[in-house]
């Protein structure tokens, strides 16, 4: 089925063709002449010194044992863990922090055949290692099984009913893990692995990426250099892999305004819906599962740009709000680092509540809860001190044409 989208570009209506439209999965087209991308880069090029310019570098705030032993590597390939826009969140701070890093080589699942010499690997954080997701293993474990790679660190990860990864773990394996039921679990199991307890790697995240009014001077630097070195054909192929797709995720993530409860305070319901929930009827609840409408896909987590945006675009809906109630690990992470007063709910194998006695016990704006208070939050909020927090304005603002797609996105490559 063929769709059309038409978006505003200068008070020019340019068609957007979706060919063969399937949710995350679109072949795509801009119809747009190469004089047209032209004229778009010399504006870009024309307005740098306008732009304004924040004074706050990036600077992430990793565990130093993490930082050691990455260091201790030297150079490495880094696979990210792939998933929803809770994982682009982690893959953000992961980016941030790499940005440190000289001799980082990114792969993916679909070029990890060609690592025929002998190389160290690091695996991004998120919970790939449980065995819901078994089906997504395969290339994970086929790189963890190659006999020439020397050293492996797995970042911040939970661990949970995966017996085949345990076999695989010898002597060149560091695993961090975000919770202590996922540390316990491996060390019980007496692999010859080292393994430390550690914050999930979204607890690194610089904010300022979202509360940055302009571009840092690096992020200037980078817009310089990338409209020098981008042909146009690299650019049109940026528009096409990147901005289409993200005006499909802002268009449902903007959805988020319609169900957030309007009151004296903002509340926002951000429950899962997928295989991990614990709540099965929630049909008095006008919720909105927020981390699904973006990501998802070998391909998701890969760009530091495109999860720059998104990531900015994941923390705009939840700053929509002055409370948010989620069972979704990294929305309570971001409402938290957000100021939000959160109200956490467990999944259902103890992710959440792993996490909050490791890293967020000790944050007066989070509250962990059982399930069945979920019947009674509004006496619960009541007997909090709300404080007005929300704000839309951002989430609007990034509804972006494709110059100020284009623009984020040389700013942010690197």
């Amino acid at each position: 089925m063929n769709k059309i989208f038409y978006f505003r570009e200068e008070n020019i209506y340019r068609r957007l063709y979706f060919i063969n439209f399937k949710l995350f999965k679109i072949k795509r087209k801009l119809n747009i002449t190469d004089k047209y991308l032209i004229n778009t880069v010399k504006n870009i090029n024309n307005n740098i010194s306008k732009f304004h310019k924040s004074k706050t570098e990036i600077q992430p705030k990793p565990n130093n044992v993490i930082l050691d032993k990455l260091k201790e590597l030297k150079n490495f390939y880094f696979l990210h863990n792939k998933g929803n826009l809770g994982d682009i969140f982690i893959a953000n701070s992961e980016f941030q922090l790499f940005n440190s890093f000289k001799n980082v080589l990114h792969i993916n699942l679909y070029n990890y055949t060609n690592l025929k010499i002998p190389f160290n690997f690091v695996y991004g954080g998120g919970g790939m290692f449980v065995g819901l997701y078994k089906k997504e293993h395969k290339k994970i474990f086929n790189i963890l099984k190659n006999k020439l790679m020397k050293q492996c660190i797995i970042l911040s990860e939970s661990f949970y009913d995966i017996p085949e990864f345990i076999k695989l773990l010898d002597e060149r394996f560091t695993i961090f893990c975000r919770e202590k039921n996922s540390y316990n679990y491996l060390i019980n199991s007496n692999t010859k692995a080292n393994v430390y307890l550690a914050d999930d790697m979204a607890f690194a995240t610089d904010t300022n990426f979202y509360y940055n009014t302009g571009f840092t001077n690096m992020q200037i630097n980078n817009l310089n250099e990338n409209l020098k070195k981008y042909s146009i054909k690299k650019i049109r192929n940026i528009l096409n892999d990147y901005f289409i797709k993200y005006c499909v995720i802002y268009d449902k993530v903007k959805n988020i305004l319609s169900f957030i409860k309007q009151d004296k305070i903002k509340i926002a319901y951000l429950l899962r819906q997928d295989d991990e929930k614990i709540f099965k009827d929630k049909t008095n609840i006008n919720s909105f599962d927020l981390s699904v409408c973006g990501g998802i896909g070998d391909k998701s987590c890969s760009d530091n740009a495109y999860v720059q945006i998104l990531s900015e675009l994941f923390f705009s809906a939840i700053d929509c709000a002055d409370v948010i109630i989620t069972d979704r690990l990294h929305a309570g992470i971001s409402s938290a680092l957000l100021n939000k007063e959160v109200f956490l709910f467990d999944n259902n194998y103890g992710k959440v509540f792993g996490v909050y006695e490791q890293s967020m016990k000790q944050m007066k704006n989070v509250h962990l809860l059982k399930q069945n208070d979920l019947k009674n939050i509004d006496d619960i909020i009541k007997n909090c001190n709300i404080k007005n927090t929300a704000n839309t304005e951002h989430l609007k603002s990034l509804n972006l044409t494709m110059e100020q797609f284009l623009t984020k996105y040389l700013a942010y490559k690197n």
